[in-house]
């Protein structure tokens, strides 16, 4: 009987960057040892694994694609190689598996199959612009995307917002990058001037930009988010 082999977490980058500055050596190794990944798109996630230098060759790699087109896929079949012996690695697009990624399913199916599960080391956005922020570390929400229309993702800004007011706690969002400049024009409009806001952008990039002060200050700064992926941050 094949001995159950593990599901590795592998993180991506969040940018153009040298990746010995952000992936341990344990991460190439890990790498050349697997020959499944469970991923969002197959072309990027080869692209991330020869800027890895992976020594085996790509085609050779058997790839389960995990997203939308992925709709009524029994995902017990992308870890049937786990139970035959073989170590799979579930990717990132970008950052860490399974935080603001789709991936949480798989590994809650791995752990009732009894896979053991084993995240590994990477570049985190949310975790990052938090910890260069000045905000609370210590009681913090990600909420992810609010609503497109603008008057029900204002209404729930000032819901957290009063979040924040109220306990304290660093209230966390990300937006699509084409939708950037409209999401922080609202948290201007919406939140008060005293109200801290940090803008996280491009993190880990040679353009990277952190940025916190109070609302009244960035009503009178001009910043240009469109297609930059970034990360917003309420605090006191």
């Amino acid at each position: 009987m094949n001995k159950i082999a593990p599901l590795y977490l592998l993180p991506a980058p969040l940018a153009e960057a040298d990746f010995s500055l952000l992936f341990p050596a344990f991460n190439g190794k890990i790498i050349n040892e697997i020959d499944y990944y469970i991923v969002e798109e197959s072309r990027t996630a080869r692209r991330f694994l020869r800027a890895m230098n992976i020594a085996k060759p790509i085609a050779n790699l058997t790839f389960f694609e995990l997203n939308e087109h992925a709709r009524g896929v029994n995902l017990e079949t992308y870890l049937a190689p786990c139970l035959q012996g073989h170590a799979t690695a579930l990717l990132s697009e970008a950052g860490t598996p399974c935080v603001a990624d789709p991936g949480s399913k798989v590994v809650a199916i791995a752990h009732r199959l009894s896979i053991p599960v084993i995240p590994l080391i990477g570049p985190n956005s949310i975790l990052l612009a938090l910890m260069a922020s000045g905000f609370n570390g210590q009681s913090f929400a990600f909420h992810g995307y609010l609503p497109v229309d603008r008057q029900k993702r204002e209404t729930e800004l000032r819901f957290y917002e009063n979040l924040l007011k109220k306990n304290g706690q660093t209230q966390i969002f990300i937006e699509t990058p084409y939708r950037n400049n409209h999401f922080l024009e609202s948290i201007l409009t919406t939140c008060s001037p005293d109200t801290r806001l940090c803008v996280a952008c491009n993190l880990t990039s040679p353009e990277q930009v952190i940025r916190a002060q109070s609302i009244s200050k960035w009503r009178n700064t001009k910043i240009d988010l469109h297609k930059k992926p970034t990360i917003f941050l309420l605090g006191k």
